[in-house]
């Protein structure tokens, strides 16, 4: 019998999970906490998919064009046919499963406008869509629980990939309560443990998603891809050293952003862009807040113009946020927002079907580089950790249903593994990584250029000489490892971001401010041989050759 580990019990993890259990394959979830505290459960505003229930006539090729047109044509287009062109049936089956949906008079599932998108194609539950997603997910997936098909291993972070001849064999898992290292052998490994959250700090997303898997992996040898994109949320707010998100549904339900000049507002988006105004890409919306924070001018999201009994029935989590973090009632004054890190749209260099360079070891999810290009529409997040988790399922089964396998049902999880460290004591780990925190942020902000990133790289690499060969005593065992690897990737993203000489989606040069078709390719980034490699390598299967 086959035994696939899956590192993340996020929207990715379950998808990936629940697929395989319906092809009888057991999964064991790795995860430090219960499905409940998955960064997916944060995801407010809702999921794509052209169910055309809106009357606009919406199809599956538009929502294609356009969530490839967003990531400025960085994106490998079959993928994105794929991910779009499944959206319905995926939307579809949850709903199916139960999940709580805002409906239409008729019954149907309604959708709301979101950013970068012609039709009403994002279906919601309120402001709180990925807890509804999340808890169906949960759900379906204890009914494989109970047939023993799937199996959390709860309090457990990764440590480490095992792998044979270029094979994976099993994980290093870290038991958190007792320090102490387990191996766990495995026939495939699916990696779902989400973005670079604890790399930058203040982001959005959960403090869980600390990078750390992906730094591991990538100081193994894994390569990286589009690093360097790095998507910040155009409406969030500072909070007790976090951003919070107001939800781009906000906007989508009438929302207006605006600044105050010669004692007025100014509805800068909807001057500058008549079409969409405050519904244009991320990207764009955040590069023009950008350009007013610069003059120390702070915009403003306005709620007032939404009825409120819209406000009240669609957007409560965001009432209830404003009121509970932020002491002001939306429904009778603005919300000050700045751009915030919120997504990364680069990650573990993966195909169309979610392999890795490494046989039997895949991604999905943030923690893959798939689907998004330069840029991410608000509402395909969730959708693609749906249908990548799924894809990553299927082509682990594909691949191990010609071997063989030893493992017997009743086998042992785990089995006790020696984790040696040969550093001395010294370092403080917080500390440092709050060091790395500010680096990162002041050099890969909205705005980059060569001085500030090759300053940031200088910084980062100073920080790695002198965290090297040193321990830090209070702290774990995978935090110790995975701090010298988490260095290492940032600095792999530092060299990315100088690589692309260009400005394109969330990746802005103002040393470069144009886009060029010569950089229409994915940015590569691999350690080898003790160094950091960065190329250039074309889009799979671009029709242009790039």
């Amino acid at each position: 019998m086959d035994r696939v580990v899956i590192i993340g019990s996020g929207a990715a993890g379950l998808s990936a999970a629940i697929r395989l259990a319906e092809e009888n394959v057991p999964s064991f979830i790795v995860e430090e906490m219960p499905p409940w505290r998955a960064q997916s459960n944060m995801a407010e505003g809702g999921i794509n998919a052209a169910l055309d229930t809106m009357g606009q006539h919406d199809e599956p090729v538009l929502h294609e064009e356009e969530t490839y047109k967003a990531g400025r044509f960085l994106a490998c287009r079959e993928a994105v046919r794929r991910l779009t062109h499944s959206a319905p049936q995926i939307v579809n089956t949850l709903f199916a499963w139960g999940m709580s949906l805002n409906l239409n008079e008729d019954g149907t599932i309604q959708q709301r406008p979101f950013g970068g998108q012609t039709k009403k194609r994002t279906a919601f539950a309120s402001a709180s869509t990925g807890k509804q997603l999340m808890y169906t997910l949960a759900t379906r997936a204890r009914f494989f629980e109970a047939r023993r098909m799937i199996r959390h291993i709860t309090g457990f972070r990764f440590l480490k990939l095992m792998t044979e001849n270029g094979q994976t064999k099993g994980v290093l898992v870290n038991e958190l309560q007792k320090n102490r290292v387990s191996y766990i052998p495995a026939s495939a490994v699916i990696i779902a443990s989400g973005g670079l959250n604890g790399l930058f700090g203040n982001a959005t997303g959960s403090v869980l998603n600390t990078g750390n898997v992906t730094a591991s992996l990538f100081a193994d040898g894994l390569p990286a891809a589009n690093m360097e994109m790095i998507q910040y949320h155009p409406t969030t707010t500072r909070l007790h050293g976090k951003n919070m998100l107001i939800t781009e549904a906000v906007r989508g339900e009438g929302g207006r952003l605006y600044v105050e000049q010669d004692g007025k507002k100014f509805y800068f988006m909807e001057v500058k862009y008549p079409a969409l105004g405050n519904l244009m890409p991320r990207d764009v919306i955040a590069r023009e807040e950008w350009q007013w924070i610069k003059q120390g001018i702070q915009p403003y999201l306005d709620m007032r113009d939404i009825p409120s009994e819209v406000s009240v029935h669609k957007l409560a989590g965001v009432l209830e946020a404003c009121h509970d973090f932020l002491a002001l009632d939306p429904l009778k004054e603005p919300i000050p927002v700045s751009p915030g890190i919120h997504y990364f749209m680069g990650g573990l260099y993966v195909d169309v079907n979610h392999r890795t360079p490494i046989a039997n070891l895949y991604a999905a999810g943030e923690a893959a580089c798939q689907y998004h290009g330069a840029n991410r529409l608000g509402g395909n997040s969730l959708l693609g950790a749906m249908y990548g988790g799924r894809t990553a399922a299927d082509s682990a089964m594909e691949d191990l249903s010609g071997q063989t396998s030893s493992f017997r049902p009743d086998e042992e999880i785990m089995t006790p593994a020696y984790w040696t460290k040969d550093k001395k004591e010294g370092l403080h780990i917080p500390a440092a990584r709050k060091a790395l925190n500010r680096i990162l942020q002041k050099s890969l902000g909205i705005e980059r250029d060569e001085k500030g990133l090759l300053l940031g790289l200088s910084e980062v690499q100073e920080l790695r000489a002198a965290a090297g060969g040193l321990y830090d005593e209070s702290a774990a065992i995978d935090e110790n490892d995975a701090f010298p690897k988490s260095l290492l990737l940032a600095e792999a993203i530092l060299k990315s971001a100088l690589n692309r000489k260009e400005s394109r989606g969330a990746h802005t040069r103002s040393d470069y401010p144009d886009e060029q078709e010569s950089y229409r390719k994915t940015t590569v980034a691999v350690y080898k041989n003790g160094g950091i490699h960065i190329s250039l390598a074309a889009i799979e299967g671009d029709p242009d050759g790039h």
